[in-house]
């Protein structure tokens, strides 16, 4: 009888230390790292939305299950523990690929198609895509399109938009032709297997024309590696949006350090 009575006591006295740790530890600093898309405060409004979140071993416990609550555009918060009392969150973003226009929402869409969040605004840095009949919607699912080959473009072109980190604001469809939107320039790409070359090529003379507020059209219809990148200007485009060698050598210029051997600033993108 007396050894249960130790037992019982010393099993109290566990359940006293644990109830009072768990009350009185709680989390006083939460510190967040990596992560470009939402702000240190929304992180954590998110990190630490339950009711227990500032208890250090309901945190611990939650953080350990991989149980931290993340916004849609998160992939993943890794928790470190400074101390007993501080936390640092390392915060990984989803890729987003890019995003379409439906009934006035933004539905945007990671680098596999998998519907990501629908938004009233459109976010700075990520393409629209335009001229495409969609199908249904589904919150975490791949949205369907009626032409497959057609889904595999658009995912081709956000694939290499981020990896030339080429600034696009818009990406056409018409039918298979595909022109891009940079600022004030528009570029025709016209249909092709692989955009490999263009994007390659696109990379620093867009950067260029939006240093320099240019404006006007690029024809990459029949762009090969090495050609000579042009920029119509807006007084000279032909309603077709076509381009040929009679265009404005002033504005070829603003776009290439090298006009005499060919090369553009963009051609020297390693691929």
């Amino acid at each position: 009888m007396k050894h249960i009575k130790i037992i019982i006591g010393v099993i109290l006295g566990i359940l006293l230390i644990v109830s009072g740790t768990f009350f009185f530890l709680k989390i006083t600093q939460v510190k967040v790292e990596g992560g470009d898309i939402y702000s240190d405060q929304q992180i954590i409004a998110s990190a630490m939305s339950d009711k227990y979140a500032y208890h250090t071993l309901y945190f611990l416990a939650k953080s350990k299950l991989g149980h931290v609550d993340c916004l849609p555009f998160v992939q993943e918060i890794d928790v470190e523990w400074d101390s007993p009392t501080g936390i640092v969150l390392h915060v990984y973003d989803k890729t987003i690929s890019g995003c379409v226009k439906y009934m006035g929402q933004y539905i945007y869409f990671d680098k596999d198609g998998v519907v990501l969040q629908s938004l009233t605004e459109p976010m700075d840095g990520v393409p629209v895509v335009t001229g495409i009949k969609f199908g249904k919607f589904t919150m975490n699912e791949a949205f369907e399109v009626k032409d497959d080959t057609l889904f595999e473009t658009i995912m081709n072109l956000s694939r290499l938009i981020r990896h030339y980190k080429v600034k696009v604001d818009q990406i056409k469809f018409d039918g298979r032709n595909v022109t891009l939107y940079s600022g004030k320039v528009e570029v025709y790409l016209g249909q092709k297997d692989f955009y490999d070359d263009d994007m390659a090529a696109l990379a620093s003379v867009l950067k260029k024309t939006r240093k320099k507020d240019l404006e006007g059209t690029i024809n990459m219809e029949n762009f090969t590696s090495g050609d000579r990148i042009i920029l119509k200007t807006a007084g000279d485009t032909p309603a077709d949006g076509t381009s040929d060698a009679s265009d404005s050598q002033d504005a070829d210029a603003q776009l290439t350090d090298q006009p005499d051997d060919g090369q553009t600033e963009g051609d020297s993108v390693e691929q």
